[in-house]
């Protein structure tokens, strides 16, 4: 498969640290060299955004912007395109780049992401991103993402969430989306998405590594116990591609501090690999 890799080595507006960190040190351990070996063509494109003062939300949405263009670009060269993000609101320009009303969103994370700003806790600006994708906040800044539609509640299937704030929780619960546990992995996920796939054939895979347990492998310190395990991880991309052509995919989240190790790096390897059996261009 021909594959380009967007690296955007971003946490809260700064470059290369914490989370921001994860894309940086994935490629230098070597994801990318391990996807070549098993014969894919890969190219890999840094975004730096440019010097001076910027904002959280701002450099965020400008994140967005540039991945919304350069995206759409390799989906136009029949390159498959693979997100390396800080922080989970860049799946948004991800998804600006998919034709509006075709694509459904997977989106895998300890956390909902659902808070707005009346609703969360910390202003953490990447704890609004599953609102501000799907209508619910930020809506100004959204539409200044090329491409960029609100995507409808009811198109999204939320994997392995379980540390939520009390609004983000009731909002959660007022909601379309459709949420599964990772206990329910693979018996509740299997029905959601066959009703998914009754309304869309293409799918956005967005995985924020702290959905993993952190037994097995812990991405950053906002990780809490009850998460996915590798095995049920790999089924679900398994099943995803069974009834979705898989369009883009997104790995965000990851703190090489605490990952000694390197277990996430291997994680994600094997997670995307299985995601790359299965997709399409």
């Amino acid at each position: 498969m021909r594959l380009t890799v967007f690296q955007a080595p971003y946490d809260a507006g700064h470059y290369g640290v914490r989370m921001g960190r994860g894309p940086l040190h994935l490629v230098e351990r070597g994801l990318l060299r391990e996807i070549g070996r098993q014969g894919h063509d890969v190219d890999l494109s840094l975004l730096r955004l440019p010097a001076g003062f910027v904002t959280e939300a701002g450099s965020a949405v400008e994140i967005q912007r540039r991945l919304a263009q350069e995206i759409g670009a390799a989906r136009d060269q029949g390159r498959f395109p693979v997100v390396l993000a800080g922080n989970c609101n860049a799946c948004l320009g991800a998804l600006a780049a998919q034709p509006p009303g075709s694509t459904g969103l997977l989106w895998l994370d300890a956390h909902g992401d659902f808070n707005t700003p009346e609703t969360s806790l910390s202003g953490f600006f990447d704890g609004m991103a599953l609102a501000m994708i799907t209508g619910g906040a930020w809506q100004a800044l959204a539409r200044t993402v090329p491409g960029f539609q609100p995507l409808a509640e009811r198109d999204v299937v939320l994997v392995g969430a379980r540390d939520l704030d009390p609004g983000e929780e009731e909002r959660l619960a007022r909601s379309g989306v459709v949420r599964v546990a990772a206990g329910g992995v693979p018996a509740a996920l299997l029905p959601a998405l066959d009703a998914l796939a009754q309304r869309v054939r293409r799918l956005h895979l967005h995985v924020d590594l702290d959905v993993l347990d952190p037994a097995l492998a812990r991405a950053n310190a906002f990780a809490v116990p009850g998460g996915l395990t590798l095995e049920q991880a790999a089924g679900l991309v398994a099943a995803a591609g069974e009834r979705f052509a898989i369009v883009s995919a997104s790995f965000t989240a990851y703190d090489p501090d605490h990952d000694p190790d390197d277990r996430i790096v291997r994680a994600a390897q094997a997670l995307l690999t299985a995601i790359l059996a299965t997709a399409e261009t």
